[in-house]
């Protein structure tokens, strides 16, 4: 009886194995990784490490579960699949895995927050169509290096959104920095000869001149008209539009420039390209629009 015994035992044993062993269709879902292409262009080591945080990371997205989880979801949810694609790209650029808990956390604040700030862009000069869903407002001077990084690259998202984004400029001057007002006006005296989007890069990259006669010849090389150009600049109503625009900016509580808001919400994450590409995509699917930025889109 006992090799019987031990024959049973062991069919036994096998049947238990092969019933336990889930067919492909009872493994449950997979990780999507054909909407996950950063997330899988990682090496071995820094997706392991994006995964396990994305299994603790809360998701804001339509899903409330963890990132990980949301994921796996039929569907995928949206925002569960740019964060890790995000925390995925920035893995790749040499940011520590323990560092994302935190710009997670920053974008869950930007993607909630309940203050949203209205500006009338009316007078002021905006670049993009109109009408554009999306609206970059940014409170800035003329003196501010990082201004004058962050101008072009706000110029840029806007030139490729196809449409979608617009930037409206407001003056914020602060008035420990020489020659801030005097560079304000001027620009206010430009725009008024339709010339303000060129006379800003000038400032920027000019910003150690603050005398009247070097402002002039700055408006001289953009062939405006000069005399024109020195009577508005002489104008009350164009320096009493700076401080308007500063009184606005403090109202909205800007205390520093290049201050940036989306859509009347304030954002405090980094004005790099991708991250501003990525974000206004996240926007746009907000307001139920497509993307305009194609290389952060993942479906």
């Amino acid at each position: 009886m006992r090799p019987l015994s031990r024959i049973f035992a062991t069919l036994c044993l096998l049947f238990f194995l092969a019933g336990s062993e889930a067919s492909p269709q009872e493994k449950g879902p997979s990780i999507p990784w054909a909407v996950l292409p950063l997330l899988q262009s990682l090496d071995e080591g820094r997706k392991s490490e994006l995964l396990e945080l994305l299994k603790r990371q809360p998701n804001y997205g339509t899903c409330k579960g963890t990132i990980f989880s949301c994921l796996l979801q039929e569907n995928p949810d949206g925002t569960a699949v740019r964060l890790a694609n995000f925390g995925a790209f920035l893995l790749s650029k040499g940011v520590p895995v323990r560092l994302l808990g935190d710009f997670f956390a920053r974008r869950q604040a930007f993607a909630e927050s309940a203050e949203i700030h209205e500006f009338d862009c009316s007078a002021a000069p905006v670049y993009g169509r109109e009408g554009a869903p999306i609206t970059l407002t940014e409170f800035a001077e003329f003196k501010c290096p990082m201004c004058g990084i962050v101008s072009p690259v706000l110029k840029k998202l806007v030139d490729e959104s196809n449409g979608t984004v617009r930037l409206c400029f407001k003056h914020y001057p602060i008035l420990s920095h020489q020659g801030t007002i005097l560079a304000s006006k001027s620009a206010v005296a430009a725009q008024r000869q339709g010339k303000f989007w060129e006379m800003a890069p000038l400032l920027y990259r000019n910003m150690d001149k603050n005398e009247e006669g070097q402002i002039l010849d700055l408006a001289s090389s953009l062939g405006l008209d000069l005399a024109l150009f020195k009577k508005d600049m002489a104008d009350p109503e164009v320096e009493k539009k700076v401080r308007a625009d500063k009184v606005e900016g403090v109202k909205s509580k800007v205390n520093s420039t290049p201050t940036l808001f989306i859509n009347g919400r304030r954002y405090e994450l980094r004005m790099d390209e991708a991250y501003l590409q990525d974000i206004l995509n996240e926007e746009a699917e907000r307001i139920g629009i497509d993307p305009p930025y194609k290389n952060w889109a993942y479906r």
